[in-house]
């Protein structure tokens, strides 16, 4: 079933693409038309949906006090949301703001019984399948709270009561319009803003283009691997023509270092070069990833790339410890989404298990935070 589901999402990443790699198959292309009276379905709904809160026939809920930022995108995955809350974070800590992670759990199952307490700033207190992977991730990687909520408002009350936070981050909080905000961060990819144009299931588009109205800063994403031009003239005016008022800025996402799984101490990137890796990725946009690697001068010599969010079993350790016998490749390298799962299913108690960090850049970071200082 996980290498079914990886074959598919690796076909739709090729249809949804706005730069295709290479030309369709013809089951692809059969596809691809299938999906477009859906897609135009899909997106009448999601718009519906968005006019209503914006015209006030659902009322949107204001939590006092506190400051709400929210931290999205409009298209699925892969554009480096839990890196920038993490980062952001991190910076506004250094400030000293009380700040905590309001997070929706994708797939998390402790979610549906009202907030969930990730972390109180001492590290994840849940397991993964009751937190979700980007929770727990948040929750290792920088010590604030991490609040799991379906209901985002009872989450950031949660996090004022109880923790005094005063700056509040919705991880993947674009689509959630029931809680009102004091900014609207969107994160897009630079190589591909919108893919094909289309919404779901026939392209990348979570919601129409007419959605980024209700955006405040547009930060287009570059990988650590592409070369930093600015944002085109012509998206530039593409975005204003939703909202005027929007800043539009670019930021770098790159790998910043790598460490021992379950551990703590970042080293270089650069201590990889000339080793023999074996990738092992269950995230949206596994090709970024790899490629961040090649450029460091890690020798990839095969990468294992399962479906996004992917829940590890021991057949996967299995077909992991084999492949890794068969390539010859001296270590694993994985993300920090993915060690939340690859540890607890026993990964790295008889090989060498590394996980590289991915972070923004301390400009984008300072500019954020100054935004909101």
């Amino acid at each position: 079933m996980s290498g079914f589901r990886s074959r598919l999402e690796s076909s739709l990443r090729v249809i949804w693409s706005g730069h295709r790699p290479r030309r369709l198959t013809v089951t692809e292309r059969l596809g691809y038309l299938l999906l477009i009276p859906l897609a135009a379905i899909y997106a009448g709904l999601a718009w519906a949906r968005r006019e209503i809160t914006r015209t006030g026939l659902t009322r949107r809920r204001r939590v006092r006090d506190v400051t709400v930022v929210s931290i999205g995108n409009i298209t699925v995955g892969g554009t480096g949301k839990t890196p920038l809350v993490i980062g952001l974070a991190r910076a506004l800590r250094e400030h000293d703001v009380s700040v905590a992670v309001v997070s929706r759990g994708y797939r998390a199952v402790g979610r549906s019984t009202g907030p969930l307490l990730v972390s109180d700033g001492s590290g994840p207190l849940v397991a993964v399948e009751e937190a979700g992977d980007e929770p727990v991730a948040i929750a290792r990687a920088v010590p604030v709270p991490v609040i799991v909520s379906r209901d985002r408002t009872l989450g950031v009350r949660l996090a004022r009561d109880s923790f005094g936070a005063r700056i509040v981050i919705l991880d993947d909080g674009y689509q959630h319009r029931r809680l009102e905000r004091d900014a609207d961060i969107v994160l897009l990819d630079a190589a591909d803003p919108f893919g094909n144009g289309w919404t779901l299931p026939a392209g990348r588009l979570r919601e129409p283009l007419s959605a980024l109205r209700d955006a405040d800063l547009f930060l287009f994403v570059h990988r650590g691997t592409e070369p930093i031009r600015p944002v085109p003239h012509r998206l530039v005016q593409l975005l204003k023509a939703f909202r005027r008022e929007a800043e539009v800025i670019s930021g770098v996402l790159r790998i910043t270092g790598v460490r021992p799984a379950a551990g703590t101490e970042l080293v270089p990137p650069a201590r990889l070069a000339d080793r023999r890796i074996l990738l092992v990725s269950g995230i949206a946009n596994p090709d970024a990833f790899a490629a961040d690697l090649d450029a460091r001068g890690a020798r990839v010599v095969d990468h294992l790339a399962f479906g996004d969010h992917h829940a590890y079993r021991e057949t996967d350790i299995d077909r992991i410890r084999r492949r890794l016998a068969e390539t010859g490749a001296d270590l694993i390298v994985t993300t920090a989404k993915d060690e939340t799962k690859l540890v607890p299913a026993g990964l790295g108690t008889a090989e060498e298990l590394l996980v590289a960090e991915a972070g923004f850049e301390p400009r984008t970071l300072d500019l954020l935070t100054g935004a909101l200082l």
